[in-house]
C-alpha cells in the first residue's frame, strides 16, 4: 500500500502542472475517448466525416531563433549560484524550424484512428481507394498527420509484409494508402482563409493582433508576466524575452524528447501561465472566430462537402487534415461554445469561464467528427458531432440524439449568399457591410480608442480571484494527499506491530521471536 501512495505522490507535481497552452496545447491534455460514446441501441452507425487539425509539431523559424536568444540570455545573465540544478547540465538541442510533425504529433493522430476505429468498426473496413477519400492540405504537417492516422487504422492489415510478396519485404503488412491534395491556390475547401480578397483585407483580420499588442504594453501585463518571472530569473525581460521562455515552455510539453527533457516551465508562475494562455487565444479568436463572423462563414464549404459525401450513393469514409484555421471557424460556425459576449470584452466572470477557450477546443489535433445514423425502426438518419471525441450539442440542432441533414443545410444557407464564395471573397459590396458591423478596429486612432476593450483592473481582479480559487484547489488537493500518506503509514505500521506483537512482549531466546530493530533501544 506504502508503494502505491509514494507512487501517487511521485505524480503529483505531473498532476498540478500547467495545460493550458492555447492552440499549441498537445491533443491528449483536452481530448476525451470516442470509445466511450453511447448512442440508443435503435442507430446504427453508417457514414463518418472526420475533419482534424495536424497533430504537435515543430516550431517555425522566428521561434526557434527566439527560443536560443532567450537561453543564450538565462545563461549569460542569470547568477550561476541561483541557476537551476538541471540547467547547469543541461544540453541544449538543435531546435528544428520546418514545422513538421513531432514524434507525439504522429502519434496524436495514430492512436486516435485506433479510437475510432475501435468504437466504429463498421465504418472503417480493409482499405481500398474508392472506400476511403483522403485528403489533406498542401502542408507537409497535414500529410503527415494524414499517414499516421492512416496508419493507426491499417496496422498489420495491409498487403506488404515478407510472407505474400516474393520480394524481401521486412514490413509486417503494411498498407499504402492513396491521399489527394490540392495546392494553395486551388483549395478552396481546406484552406478557404486563402486567396480571398474580402477576408484578408477585412479591418478585423488585418488588426486581428491588436488586443494582444494591448495586452503586451498593460500594466498587468508587467505585473502578472514580467516582474515574478524577472524576479525568479534575476534580470529584467522585456516581452520578447518573456513570449520566447513561454515558447520554451510549450515545447517541453509538445515535444519532451526534442526539448533534451529541459524545465524552463518552472521558471513561470502560473499567474503568468494563465494570461499568457489568455494572450494567445485573443489573435486566434479575432482571426478565426466569433469576431470575424467572414472568417468562420467561410468554413460552410466544409458543411458542403460533408452533406456530399452523406447523400452519396457509394459510401466511403471521408477524412480531411488540415489547419486550426480550417476547424475552428467550423466550430464556430456551428455555434459550438460560445459566449454570450463574442467580442471577449469579459468582466470577471467572464474572462475565466469562456467558453471558446482554444487549449480546450482548438489544441494540435482538434478533430470534428461527424457520424452519420440511421435509426433501425423508423429509417429516419440523424449526425451526431464529436469534438475532441467529445459529443457536443449544436445548437440549431432540436433533437437531443443530433442534426439531421437540413438541419446543416440551413447552417449553409444562413451565410452570405448561401455559402457563395465567389460573392463572400470577391463581391464589390457584399462583404464591405458584413465586416463594418463585426469590425470594432481599425487603423485609425480614433476608432481604436473608442474601442471596447478589456479593463485592465477587472483583467487583474479576475487573474487575482482565478489565483485565489487554483489555491484553495491546490491547498485542498495538498492536504488530500498528506492524509492520505499519513492514514496509510498509520495503518501499515499498525500491521507491522500486530504481525510483530509477541516478539515485543516475549523476547526469550528460545521462541525465535526478536524485537523489532527501531523498538530495541
Amino acid at each position: 500500500m506504502n508503494y502505491f501512495i509514494l507512487l501517487a505522490v511521485s505524480y503529483l507535481p505531473h498532476l498540478l502542472a500547467y495545460r493550458d497552452f492555447s492552440t499549441h496545447t498537445p491533443y491528449d491534455y483536452a481530448r476525451g475517448d470516442i470509445t466511450e460514446a453511447k448512442w440508443s441501441k435503435k442507430l446504427v452507425p453508417t457514414r463518418i466525416y472526420l475533419l482534424a487539425r495536424h497533430g504537435s509539431r515543430h516550431l517555425g523559424d522566428d521561434e526557434a531563433i527566439g527560443m536560443n536568444d532567450i537561453i543564450d540570455k538565462i545563461l549569460s545573465e542569470m547568477d550561476v549560484e541561483n541557476q537551476p540544478a538541471w540547467l547547469r547540465n543541461w544540453e541544449r538541442p538543435e531546435y528544428t524550424k520546418d514545422k513538421h510533425l513531432v514524434p507525439q504529433g504522429m502519434l496524436e493522430h495514430y492512436h486516435l484512428a485506433q479510437r475510432y476505429k475501435q468504437r466504429f468498426p463498421a465504418l472503417f473496413p480493409d482499405y481500398y481507394p474508392t472506400r476511403y477519400h483522403v485528403r489533406s492540405t498542401f502542408r507537409i504537417r497535414t500529410s503527415q498527420s494524414a499517414s499516421s492516422f492512416m496508419f493507426g487504422l491499417f496496422e498489420g492489415t495491409g498487403p506488404l509484409d515478407n510472407t505474400s510478396t516474393r520480394d524481401n519485404v521486412s514490413t509486417n503488412g503494411f498498407q499504402p494508402v492513396g491521399i489527394y491534395e490540392e495546392s494553395r491556390d486551388e483549395d478552396v475547401l481546406l484552406r478557404f482563409m486563402d486567396n480571398c480578397p474580402a477576408y484578408e483585407n477585412s479591418p478585423i483580420t488585418v488588426n486581428y493582433y491588436s488586443e494582444v499588442n494591448k495586452l503586451q504594453k498593460s500594466d498587468h501585463y508587467k505585473k502578472l508576466i514580467l516582474d515574478p518571472i524577472s524576479e525568479r530569473l534575476g534580470f529584467t525581460l522585456t516581452v520578447e524575452d518573456a513570449e520566447n521562455l513561454y515558447n520554451l515552455c510549450t515545447f517541453e510539453h509538445v515535444s519532451p524528447t526534442e526539448s533534451n527533457n529541459s524545465s524552463f516551465c518552472e521558471m513561470i508562475p502560473r499567474s503568468a501561465f494563465a494570461l499568457f494562455d489568455y494572450e494567445k487565444d485573443l489573435s486566434r479568436y479575432y482571426s478565426s472566430s466569433y469576431p470575424n463572423k467572414l472568417g468562420y462563414e467561410l468554413s460552410c464549404v466544409l458543411l458542403q462537402d460533408l452533406l456530399s459525401q452523406f447523400n452519396s450513393e457509394k459510401p466511403a469514409a471521408a477524412l480531411r487534415f488540415a489547419h486550426s484555421e480550417t476547424v475552428l471557424p467550423l466550430v464556430t460556425l456551428l455555434g459550438i461554445n460560445k459566449d454570450e459576449d463574442i467580442m471577449y470584452t469579459w468582466d470577471k466572470e467572464e474572462f475565466w469561464s469562456r467558453a471558446t477557450k482554444l487549449s480546450e477546443v482548438d489544441p494540435f489535433a482538434v478533430n470534428l467528427g461527424f457520424v452519420l445514423f440511421k435509426n433501425s425502426s423508423s429509417g429516419d438518419e440523424i449526425i451526431k458531432v464529436y469534438l475532441n471525441e467529445r459529443e457536443v450539442k449544436v445548437p440549431v440542432c432540436e433533437s437531443v440524439e443530433g442534426c439531421t441533414k437540413d438541419e446543416l443545410l440551413a447552417i449553409v444557407h444562413s451565410t452570405q449568399g448561401k455559402c457563395d464564395r465567389s460573392l463572400m471573397c470577391f463581391g464589390a459590396n457584399s462583404t464591405e457591410d458584413e465586416i463594418s458591423e463585426t469590425t470594432t478596429e481599425t487603423n485609425d486612432d480614433s476608432s481604436i480608442s473608442a474601442r471596447r476593450v478589456v479593463s485592465e483592473d477587472l483583467v487583474e481582479a479576475a487573474v487575482a480571484a482565478k489565483l485565489a480559487d487554483e489555491n484553495k484547489v491546490l491547498l485542498g488537493f495538498n492536504l488530500f494527499i498528506i492524509m492520505t500518506v499519513l492514514s496509510g503509514l498509520c495503518i501499515v505500521l499498525i500491521g507491522f506491530v500486530g504481525m510483530n506483537i509477541k516478539k515485543i512482549i516475549s523476547d526469550d531466546g528460545v521462541s525465535g521471536y526478536h524485537k523489532m530493530p527501531f523498538l530495541d533501544s
